[in-house]
């Protein structure tokens, strides 16, 4: 009997992982987009969670040694492609990620990569990619696989584009080894509970019934690392809002913020709405408005607080256009998490290397000043804003600080002086990435004086 048509159109828009890789990556580099939102929209595409898994796999693995694989790449061409022939060197550079940091054989790497060819119309390169590919194959040494270690001690700051391997060298020379490794490593999966419906320990409990391995971390009272990620279905009450995905450096924002039952709080920028959805699980009771100015990100927050079954006042507006939104009732609380580099996080999200730019970073900190005086003028006297970033660099963080409080002329730092994580700065108080096995953060408290 034959297919039904519908079943033929699907089996014809399906893709598989590598093709799916192919476009993503390309997409990444072509159209600056996100890896986020690429995976998110192709992975749709793939007949099950191995194949989205493969995909996964090969484009965070692609974005995370994509500068190391082009010098690799480099050396065994004759000359460099020309760009039209970008989609030649992904196939590439795919082909060299699955041979040098996966446990994937060297016959289906070599020969699935060559396949990609086929709907490229570019006969030509097959024997190009071959040749590439097989000539890395007898190179690579076969228990270094699968494993940071396989990259050498230049490799590991080499993994980074120039000026964001210089900016962190410049920001902190002690620590820009440590920097650069951690940022190569595959990031945990960490869970937050909402610790006002049961404890860490009981819900650790609930994990191990299902077979889960988790350890508690040693300084966030809500975070829960996993032995290996899971998919967030399989969590035990996440459709109830038990818990939530969030590494514990961003866990740390809800607790700084110090909110109490019957206060205002605004979360400024918002989405996606991980950080709302703590402020309202740690501080019942709050009168909370969740800002964001990208329309196409704000129904996430929703999705977050509905979740958990929580709400909020919903506003998509720029914060710091406060004619268009503020209805003149002025906070206790406001959770500044500023636009910024995200270079704290790109263990995480390491399509950062490839779509940030070094003439990004002032225009964000133009940004980042913008909003922070706008949300000043909003804050009660008496009242607490906690600034944050998941930036590395200090021209976000401490010296933005200084400048905001030089200028304001009525706010004061609160010292972070009682926590025991990050390093303590001048104003605030930074986690590096790899601290703690968390994500780089920062975080300043700071107070409007009478």
């Amino acid at each position: 009997m034959n297919a039904s048509p519908a079943r033929t159109k699907a089996d014809k828009d399906r893709l598989h992982a590598r093709q799916a890789a192919l476009a993503i990556c390309l997409a990444l580099l072509q159209q600056r987009q996100s890896l986020t939102a690429l995976l998110a929209t192709h992975t749709k595409r793939l007949a099950n969670a191995q194949e989205r898994a493969l995909c996964s796999e090969l484009c965070y693995g692609f974005c995370r040694y994509y500068f190391v694989l082009r010098r690799e790449l480099a050396k065994r061409l004759s000359k460099p492609l020309k760009s039209r022939d970008r989609d030649i060197e992904v196939i590439l550079l795919l082909g060299l990620y699955q041979l040098r940091f996966t446990r994937i054989g060297d016959h289906a790497a070599v020969n699935e990569t060559v396949n990609l060819i086929a709907r490229r119309k570019k006969a030509w390169a097959r024997g190009l990619v071959n040749a590439v590919l097989r000539s890395y194959q007898r190179e690579v040494i076969e228990p270094e696989r699968d494993t940071i270690s396989s990259l050498s001690g230049e490799e590991q700051a080499l993994a980074y584009p120039e000026w964001i391997r210089a900016k962190i060298r410049q920001d902190w020379p002690e620590q820009a080894d440590s920097i650069y490794r951690a940022g190569n490593q595959r990031p945990p999966m960490v869970l937050r509970v909402d610790l006002e419906r049961l404890s860490r320990e009981e819900y650790r409990q609930l994990l191990a019934g299902q077979g889960i391995d988790s350890r508690p971390h040693p300084q966030v009272a809500s975070a829960l690392q996993l032995a290996a990620a899971v998919e967030v279905e399989s969590l035990p009450g996440f459709a109830e809002g038990w818990v939530s995905v969030q590494d514990a450096a961003a866990q740390l924002a809800a607790v700084l913020l110090q909110a109490e039952r019957g206060m205002r709080v605004l979360d400024a920028c918002a989405a996606p709405g991980g950080k709302t959805l703590h402020i309202l699980q740690h501080n019942p009771g709050v009168e909370l408005i969740a800002l964001d100015k990208d329309a196409e990100r704000l129904p996430r927050v929703a999705q977050n607080l509905q979740r958990a079954g929580v709400e909020a006042q919903l506003i998509c507006a720029d914060a710091a256009n406060t004619d268009d939104w503020f209805d003149g009732a002025m906070f206790d609380r406001i959770l500044l998490d500023a636009p910024c580099s995200a270079s704290g996080i790109m263990r995480r999200h390491p399509d950062i290397r490839l779509l940030r730019e070094a003439e990004d970073v002032p225009a964000l900190v133009q940004q980042q000043q913008r909003l922070l005086t706008a949300m000043w003028q909003l804050l009660k006297p008496g009242g607490q804003l906690l600034y944050s970033t998941c930036s590395l660099f200090k021209d976000e963080n401490e010296a933005q600080v200084e400048h905001f409080l030089q200028n304001c002329g009525n706010g004061v730092e609160l010292p972070l002086n009682h926590v025991q994580w990050g390093i303590e700065r001048p104003l605030g108080r930074q986690v590096l990435p790899g601290q703690l096995d968390m994500d780089g953060f920062y975080y300043a408290r700071l107070l409007k004086q009478d």
